[in-house]
Parts: structure tokens; sequence; C-alpha cells
């Protein structure tokens, strides 16, 4: 998988995270990086940041951090 593909996959992640907890709003891509075979793309909106990982699969799992008021 390539960091295009990953970030492809990472972004149709999260916005099913997002339709199925709560609106996030606009987001970008941060940064992308190689974790072993794994991929973790950041992403950031106005309100919080997003991590996800993808796995050499396909399967991903999104993390949440709320930004600082």
């Amino acid at each position: 998988m390539t960091a295009s593909e990953a970030q492809g996959t990472a972004a149709t992640s999260l916005r099913r995270h997002c339709t199925e907890t709560a609106p996030c709003g606009p987001t970008r891509i941060v940064q992308t990086q190689r974790l072993g075979p794994n991929w973790l793309v950041d992403f950031e909106s106005a309100t919080a940041r997003y991590g996800v990982l993808v796995h050499e699969n396909g399967a991903t799992q999104v993390s949440t951090w709320k930004k600082p008021s």
C-alpha cells in the first residue's frame, strides 16, 4: 500500500466515523507516516485531531482528540 492509497482509505474511514458518531466538520491531512507495515494518517479540524491507523489489509482504527478550548 502506498501513502496515497493509505490517505484515501483513511479519509473514507474518517468520513464514516464522523457520520456514525458526531459531525467532524471540514478536515485536512496533517501528516502521513509509515509504522511498520501500517500507515498512520493524522487529520485536523477546527475542534479536534484525528488519527487513522490503516493496516496493511485495509482495516482501519480511528482515534479522536479534542483540541483545548
